[in-house]
């Protein structure tokens, strides 16, 4: 029995060898810079090429994978010849040279649950004076590109948290979305499919 029983645990723990050595083998596809590429920057397709390259599974989300387009987009800091470009770095290319990159400030509550990554478009939400009758929510703005989001890790379970996003958007933008930040509550909202549909305010008057 006790024969049967180790010749068991040795093939489980052989099996999960070959697993481990079969992904530390194993390479994905990724997008590095063809040369070294300055910030506020405008990719085109003849900055990168394709690298193979053994990427944890965990980690393919956040770098930009040979199959993603980056014609267009803008890098947010500079960028070293040969190295990955982390999906973080990157915001539409309308913002480039005009535009502002800003942090807000939210809980995961307020944001999608946290669910929130790079190149995610959202609507920022303010509701000022809640709870009185002059309460109201406005969209401060509208289809913004959240360049990266903020986490602190967890001081027990060492799980990471969204504390904030920061988000590409114009000076107007930025001016309206401070003074929201220090005067109203913010909620984010993530926009699936296709934008366009403007966000009306909404006040106390229109609930019963």
């Amino acid at each position: 029995m006790r024969t049967v029983l180790g010749l068991l645990l040795f093939s489980i723990a052989f099996v999960g060898a070959q697993r481990l050595i079969a992904d530390a083998r194993a390479t994905v596809p990724v997008l590095v810079a063809a040369r070294d590429l300055p910030s506020d920057y405008a990719l085109t397709s003849a900055d990168f090429v394709r690298a193979e390259v053994a990427l944890p599974p965990e980690l393919t989300s956040r770098y930009a994978l040979a199959s993603r387009n980056l014609d267009g987009v803008a890098l947010t800091r500079p960028v070293a010849e040969g190295e990955m470009i982390a999906l973080s770095w990157v915001a539409s290319g309308r913002y480039v040279g005009e535009g502002r990159a800003m942090t807000i400030p939210i809980t995961a509550e307020h944001a999608v649950g946290g669910d929130l990554r790079s190149g995610d478009r959202v609507d920022i939400l303010a509701t000022f004076d809640g709870g009185d009758v002059r309460a109201r929510t406005v969209a401060v703005a509208e289809g913004v590109e959240i360049v990266s989001s903020v986490e602190a890790g967890g001081l027990v379970t060492g799980e990471a948290s969204v504390i904030g996003v920061t988000v590409a958007v114009t000076p107007q933008q930025a001016a309206e979305l401070t003074f929201a930040i220090r005067s109203a509550e913010l909620d984010v909202v993530r926009v699936e499919g296709a934008a366009g549909t403007a966000v009306d305010t909404v006040t106390a008057r229109d609930f019963p």
